[in-house]
């Protein structure tokens, strides 16, 4: 049980990033380190972010760490998620779903809810641990495929939808994973993904399920120092701002020096980030014309390259070389400022109250008002 919670409503040592920072808009890093070592960051970092994501497993796992970890973080006027993983894997010292209840309470919001997982859809595109179905249990069809993926998350989420809002981040199927029951996706800039693909593939999905998404900006490569530089920060991160994200979330792992893995560069582009935030008012979209690309139904390929896997079990089909030209000619134009939707049961019914136009996968093109 959680006791001595900071009472929430009086502000705390809060800073003046809050008033600085547009304040529908998150800006942070993730914080991997020990206690000590998120401390540290949290110092460092207090002034040009209002948000930290706490997912170092060995501070999360016991309860007492995690209480201090999240205390420091009020005090310093930070708000928080705090990743979490089903009991059934991990080994708490402590109920979870106990906590969550007097987290909400005890931190009101400054606890923004949990970081569910990690990577379900690429998970699945890319036969990693936390796969839904593999070959062994392939799934018939791409219908089954969807149904089969949403429900067996859906299954590992459910205990946890009841107890506040669920974040993650994802490179893939943004749109089953808001079917499975998350609250915001953080769509992942780094190597070996198109941006304005992933923009536009999370942020329509987002829109058609009435959710908020974001951006995590992850590694630009597999070697040290994984991180790209701080004029590429910067400018993803605006890149992230200007498209609408209320999330813009910068990775932190692993821990190779005092502040994890970013340098004081890094941390000079943020402070840079925040002043263009302050001076620049956000639109909560890019998408002007409200244009939307629309996919076949189940469709779950991973839409990096245009030989990518659908579902991970399938190769690209016959539609994927037409898909993925006119995707290309799509960001050609538009850049990413143009979502991507799925056809749905109800996509035509409420596509209407999002979009003015839609391009469908089969050359179709529909103007809705």
């Amino acid at each position: 049980m959680i006791s001595g919670f900071i009472i929430s409503g009086i502000l705390v040592g809060v800073t003046s990033t809050q008033k600085s920072l547009p304040p529908d808009v998150y800006v942070g890093v993730t914080a991997d380190g020990n206690v000590t070592a998120t401390k540290i960051l949290i110092d460092k970092t207090k002034d040009f972010t209002n948000l930290l994501i706490i997912n170092n497993p060995d501070v999360i796992r016991n309860e007492t760490s995690l209480k201090e970890v999240c205390d420091y973080a009020e005090r310093a006027g930070l708000s928080f998620f705090v990743f979490m993983a089903h009991p059934a894997f991990w080994q708490f010292n402590y109920n979870p779903f106990e906590w969550i209840k007097e987290a909400k309470t005890g931190y009101g919001d400054y606890f923004l809810g949990v970081y569910l997982y990690d990577e379900p859809g690429g998970n699945q595109l890319d036969r990693g641990s936390f796969r839904q179905f593999d070959e062994r249990s392939m799934p018939p069809t791409y219908l089954d495929a969807a149904n089969t993926y949403v429900y067996y998350l859906y299954l590992q989420m459910r205990d946890f939808i009841k107890t506040d809002k669920l974040v993650t981040s994802d490179y893939g199927l943004f749109w089953f994973d808001y079917e499975a029951g998350y609250d915001a996706i953080f769509c992942e800039f780094g190597e070996n993904r198109v941006k304005e693909i992933n923009i536009a593939l999370c942020r329509g999905a987002a829109e058609m399920h009435n959710k908020t998404w974001g951006v995590m900006i992850t590694w630009a490569q597999d070697n040290p120092p994984y991180m790209e530089s701080a004029s590429e920060l910067y400018g993803d991160m605006v890149t992230a701002y200007e498209a609408g994200a209320k999330y813009i979330v910068v990775f932190n792992h692993p821990q190779l020096g005092p502040y994890g893995l970013l340098t004081e560069e890094h941390f000079a582009a943020m402070k840079q980030f925040k002043e263009f935030a302050r001076k620049n008012p956000q639109n909560h979209t890019s998408n002007v014309q409200k244009l939307a690309y629309v996919l076949p139904q189940n469709y779950g390929w991973g839409m990096r390259n245009e030989k990518d896997k659908i579902w991970g079990v399938w190769d690209a089909d016959e539609q994927s070389l037409g898909i993925w030209s006119d995707l290309s000619n799509l960001v050609k134009q538009y850049s990413y400022n143009f979502d991507i939707v799925y056809n749905s049961g109800w996509t035509r019914l409420f596509a209407k109250q999002h979009y003015k136009s839609l391009v469908w996968w089969n050359g179709t093109i529909r103007q809705l008002s």
